[in-house]
């Protein structure tokens, strides 16, 4: 889908409260290997979110070299630990993904994916984007974020669009203490292509 066209559906679904003062930007550096870029969301025009290929691939291939040296699978040509070897790089990616660190083209797609996702599984989504459009979306009412509790382990990013939307809304901004109240899950894989959450 065209950028243009993605960012302006994707911000329709913005609470009146918080639209016009978060944005969603991305950009592709065509010096760039690939013409490979970031994605970014801003809060009144201060950056909050970056999502960055290059930041993503760096932080990926140190991660998955630490993890190789750790279990002293460093090299693919030994079939012993050729299986140890792969597995390296979905622990990395998993490892990123709870951290919050996405490609540009992780981030687009979890925009794709939401435009098509209800609220409630938004909300409960393993993937960081999910759950931080969710907390700013119009179709969570006062009533449903009034009884969101963010969870001990919920990432910054969401938790700050979340106080945001509610001290626009004019509501507390840790919901009610109901321990039957709904809690975004964990950040854990987000679907980019690797799997679905």
């Amino acid at each position: 889908m065209q950028w243009s066209k993605l960012k302006s559906r994707v911000e329709r679904f913005f609470a009146a409260s918080v639209s016009g003062r978060v944005e969603v930007r991305t950009t592709s550096y065509r010096h760039a290997h690939d013409g490979e870029g970031r994605g970014w969301i801003t809060l009144d025009g201060e950056e909050i979110g970056n999502f960055c290929t290059r930041k993503y691939w760096v932080e990926r291939s140190r991660l998955e070299r630490g993890i190789r040296e750790a279990n002293s699978a460093t090299s693919i040509r030994d079939p012993a630990k050729r299986e140890a070897y792969f597995a390296a790089s979905k622990a990395a990616t998993e490892i990123l993904d709870r951290r919050g660190i996405l490609s540009q083209a992780s981030f687009e797609h979890a925009l794709e994916e939401y435009l098509s996702m209800p609220v409630g599984v938004a909300l409960e989504s393993g993937c960081l984007l999910h759950r931080a459009l969710a907390v700013i979306d119009c179709r969570v009412g006062k009533r449903r974020l009034q009884k969101i509790v963010p969870g001990a382990e919920e990432h910054p990013f969401v938790i700050r669009l979340f106080e945001f939307r509610c001290a626009q809304e004019k509501i507390g901004s840790r919901g009610t203490s109901d321990p039957s109240a709904k809690r975004p899950a964990s950040a854990a894989a987000c679907a980019t292509g690797r799997g679905a959450t």
